[in-house]
Order: C-alpha cells, then sequence, then structure tokens
C-alpha cells in the first residue's frame, strides 16, 4: 500500500465505485486469453499461419492498456491484428475464401511460455508496437493508432493488405453485425453464454468460453467491510456487460448497488472510459459527489480526473503489481496505490485514523 496525496478525498468518501478486470475480477485467463485466441484463430484462417504468444504479446497489450484508450479488450484485438497484418512477409495475402467453424478452440489456447512470439515478424510487430507506445507517451484510441498504422503501411507498401483486413473485421461494430465483434464474443462467453445473452447460435468457433475461468479477486469480507465503512455503499462502473458480470460476481453480487453500477460495454459510446459519463451518472444515483474510484488502468484514472473536473471529489485509487504502470499512476496523480484490492478498507481506516 502506497498513500501518496490528498488523503482528505479517500477519509471524506461516502462511497466506492470499482472497476472489474485487473481489479476484483482476475481476467487474464479470460478477456486477455480471449485476445490471444481471437487473433491466433483469424491469422491462422486467413495467412495459414499457426502463432505461439510470448511474454511481448503481454508487453504490447500492457502498453496498449497503459495509454488510456484501450478499455475495450475488442479494440484491443483489433489494433493487435493490424499491427501483425502489416508485418507479414510480402509473400503473403489473405486466403480465405469461406469460414468453417472452429471445433478445436484449444488449440489456439496455448500459454505463453517464451519470451518472443512466433513466427518471427509477429515478435517484429509487437516489439514495434510496443515501442511506439511507450516512446510517445501520448493518449491513444483505436481511431488513433489506426492512424500510425496507416503511416505506416504506407511506408511498407502494404496499405492494400490492411485495407482488405480491416473489410474482413467489419469492426468497430454491434455482435451480429461485426465479425471481430462476435467472434471475439463467441470466444469470450462460448456457446451457451452467446445463446443465453444473445439469442444467437455461434457460427465461427464452438467453444465453452473463456469467462469460466475468471477469479475473484476482491474477497466477500473486504466488500462487506466497504459497505460498513461507506455510507452511500459500494457500486461498479466497468467496461464489461452486465450479463457476465454478474455471471461472475454472483457470491458477492449482494454487497453492490447493481443500479448505481454502470456497465459501458451494454451502452453507447459516448460511456467508454475515459470519459467521465459513467462515473457522473452513478455518483448522481448514489447522491454523493465523495467517492472512491479504484482501478488498475490508464483509462480509469483519466476517467476520475475528468469527472473531479465536473466537480465530483474523486480519490483515485489504483491497483496495480507492475512497477512500470505504478511509476505512471504516482505521475499521474493517483491518490494512492494498492497492491491488492483486499487493502482498500484498510487504506480507509487508516486515512480515518
Amino acid at each position: 500500500m502506497k498513500i501518496l496525496r490528498d488523503t482528505e478525498k479517500i477519509r471524506n468518501a461516502e462511497a466506492a465505485v470499482l472497476d472489474c478486470d485487473g481489479t476484483i475480477i482476475d481476467a487474464s485467463n479470460s478477456y486477455d486469453l480471449a485476445i490471444r485466441v481471437a487473433i491466433a484463430i483469424i491469422i491462422d484462417k486467413l495467412f495459414n499461419i499457426e502463432i505461439e504468444f510470448g511474454e511481448d504479446f503481454e508487453d504490447a497489450l500492457c502498453a496498449l492498456r497503459m495509454t488510456g484508450g484501450f478499455n475495450n479488450d475488442s479494440d484491443s484485438t483489433s489494433a493487435l491484428l493490424q499491427t501483425i497484418c502489416i508485418f507479414l512477409p510480402d509473400t503473403l495475402d489473405i486466403k480465405l475464401m469461406k469460414w468453417d467453424k472452429v471445433e478445436n478452440v484449444d488449440k489456439y489456447a496455448k500459454p505463453v511460455v517464451a519470451t518472443q512470439s512466433s513466427p518471427r515478424f509477429i515478435h517484429e510487430a509487437l516489439k514495434w508496437l510496443s515501442y511506439e507506445m511507450k516512446s510517445r507517451k501520448e493518449f491513444f484510441d483505436l481511431r488513433k493508432i489506426e492512424k500510425l498504422l496507416d503511416m505506416k503501411a504506407s511506408s511498407l507498401g502494404v496499405s492494400d493488405k490492411l485495407f482488405k483486413l480491416r473489410s474482413i473485421l467489419n469492426y468497430p461494430g454491434l455482435f451480429k453485425e461485426s465479425f471481430l465483434t462476435t467472434l471475439f464474443d463467441e470466444i469470450f462467453l462460448g456457446a451457451e453464454g452467446v445463446r443465453e445473452k444473445y439469442s444467437w447460435e455461434p457460427c465461427y468457433v464452438d467453444y465453452t468460453g473463456t469467462l469460466k475461468n475468471e477469479k475473484l479477486l476482491i474477497r466477500e469480507e473486504s466488500v462487506k467491510r466497504l459497505g460498513e465503512l461507506l455510507p452511500k455503499g459500494v457500486a461498479l462502473v466497468t467496461g464489461r456487460g452486465r450479463w457476465e458480470t454478474e455471471k461472475t460476481l454472483q457470491p458477492i453480487l449482494k454487497y453492490f448497488n447493481m443500479e448505481a453500477s454502470i456497465f459501458t460495454a451494454d451502452k453507447g459510446l459516448e460511456y467508454e472510459k475515459p470519459s467521465p459519463k459513467s462515473l457522473i451518472e452513478t455518483a448522481n444515483i448514489l447522491r454523493t459527489k465523495k467517492i472512491i474510484y479504484v482501478g488498475n488502468s490508464m483509462e480509469d484514472l483519466l476517467m476520475s480526473h475528468a469527472a473531479s473536473g465536473t466537480g465530483l471529489e474523486i480519490g483515485f485509487v489504483a491497483v496495480s503489481n507492475n512497477e512500470e504502470l505504478s511509476r505512471e499512476f504516482e505521475a499521474r496523480g493517483a491518490n494512492a496505490i494498492l497492491e491488492d484490492i483486499n487493502e482498500l478498507p484498510v487504506l480507509i481506516e487508516v486515512t480515518r485514523s
């Protein structure tokens, strides 16, 4: 636990609003795995190339998330796919004529074991993306990164290949309309999940889904204690959808004010982090301006700062075990940094003692 600044924003808070993925839910084997599986399947289907991801993939994904504009994991998937596409050897072009439903999805769900991804050009693509994101130290969202990719593709003479990929992905777009959105949710939610949530019969993969791999990071006694410490209670502002969130949080769902919670995946683009719209709306429903927001990504911090600019008193608490990310949180004005979400009740009590 590291207390940094403006402790009165934590001490005086009347409610806690929590992010989900990486904060109270371990999504490393759900969302992160779904990203890897989606990329591996698409590259195999389009280019007949088998990918093995290394630690450089995790580094590139972290670099994207540190820019503050990649709260949506389908956006991250699209950005990574497009980057890989422009680094493909000149001899490779899109070969897909017909999509046969993938039955053996586990083939693509290999754990990360090596330092570098293979084939070599996958590593080069990920290394380039990581360097660009870290060296520029700017806000990037998918639209902005696509402009960067356009310039890189033009310099490499592969603009046509990138255009073809984008046409196939048809992204961004809604489930059932966008190929990438639909494939990603079929991988993440699984066959039963998309049937239950969307009344949709899977057409791209036959899979149990990565959602089942999620684990709770927050203990029941911790969230219960938060409710005792904070008179306005505990709510959620998350990039997830409500359906999948309730599935994972079922054992502790009763401790959250779900009517005050916002699930931006179910809302319009204007709600997506780092827009403060969702946090402002939650504060209004909770009837308080004094809030602790807890998250693990740069868009969480940017959203909190933006909401503070509207008159809310937001204390931002980061959850991070990554030294580089923790330094960035500290430099950008986090009020405190926790290694474990279960330290949050203790943090509040310490500031009040």
